[in-house]
Formats: structure tokens, C-alpha cells, sequence
């Protein structure tokens, strides 16, 4: 699928056993920097065989229509997406578990077991909504700043098989 085409992206096997590889995305809300984080990765793994998850520490948010709009303009569609809660989730369902947020310090407790699996990384990107100054431009430098990350794991993801 070309950066052209604006084709929907939320079939429900979006990740799972029948993945080599499994990652998720965690966030604050899942409104947000995961989702456009989720989005890359369904958009760029080609044939590679990983799967992909997003949810919020807190969920029941909706997506933020800033991510939304943006995403729209690089032909990726994620006004289908759900805002989730890591509570719906098992960690040992997932190989690498990014926090996009730097959320990672919210992670203790029940929660710890989430930073225990193979792979553990803090992106730490900025939140658009908190930081916009009302025309997009801190959504769409998160979307490449995102985009980037996405592709270095990927990198990552296809050299561990």
C-alpha cells in the first residue's frame, strides 16, 4: 500500500499469534501519539510478520481529531480507530512494548509487568494537544517524529528473527 492511497486501517487481527512478532504501543489516553505510532507501524511492515497494538494507561478516550487530520494527509485512514485500555490487554501477549509518552515511570506495581518483556522502550514524544499552537504543525512533527521511530523498530524488529 503506497503513501497515496487513504485505505482504512483497523481490520481486528491487527496482532496476535499468528504474528512472529508482537508490539504495543502504550500512552497516556491512546488518543493520540499511539495511535499515529500504531497506524505507522500497520502501514510499514510490509510482509514482515509483527503485530500491533495501542492502548492507554487510561482508556475510554476518543482519538484526537488533530491525529486524525494529519495522518489523513500521508493517506493513512485511523478515524476508524478506538481509543483502548492497556486493562484489555496481557503483557505476555507482546514481544516489545513502547511507551510513546514516557510513561514508563506510570508503569509500577500491576502495571510493572508491562516494562518486563523483551524489548522496553520510552520514545517520550511530545503531546500535540497539550502543545499545538492551533495549526497542526506539533501534530505533524510528532506524525514524522513517530514515522521515524517506527521505521529504526522495525529495523530492530526484522534483525531479531
Amino acid at each position: 500500500m503506497g503513501l497515496c492511497s487513504s485505505t482504512p486501517v483497523s481490520d481486528s487481527a491487527t496482532w496476535g499469534p499468528t504474528y512472529k512478532r508482537n508490539v504495543m504501543f502504550l500512552c497516556n489516553h491512546n488518543s493520540c501519539r499511539s495511535q499515529m505510532a500504531d497506524a505507522w507501524l500497520r502501514h510499514l511492515r510490509g510482509e514482515a510478520s509483527v503485530g500491533v497494538a495501542s492502548a492507554g494507561i487510561v482508556g475510554g478516550t476518543a482519538v484526537k481529531e488533530g491525529a486524525i487530520i494529519v495522518m489523513r494527509e500521508v493517506g493513512i485512514d485511523i478515524s476508524a480507530y478506538t481509543s483502548d485500555a492497556m486493562a484489555d490487554f496481557r503483557p505476555e501477549d507482546f514481544d516489545a512494548v513502547i511507551s510513546c509518552c514516557g510513561c514508563g515511570g506510570k508503569l509500577d506495581g500491576d502495571k510493572e509487568s508491562w516494562k518486563k518483556r523483551a524489548v522496553f522502550s520510552d520514545w517520550n514524544l511530545d503531546d500535540p494537544p497539550a502543545i499545538d499552537p492551533g495549526d497542526l504543525s506539533a501534530y505533524r512533527r510528532v506524525r514524522d517524529e513517530a514515522k521515524a521511530k517506527v521505521l529504526e523498530l522495525l529495523a530492530t524488529e526484522s534483525g531479531s528473527h
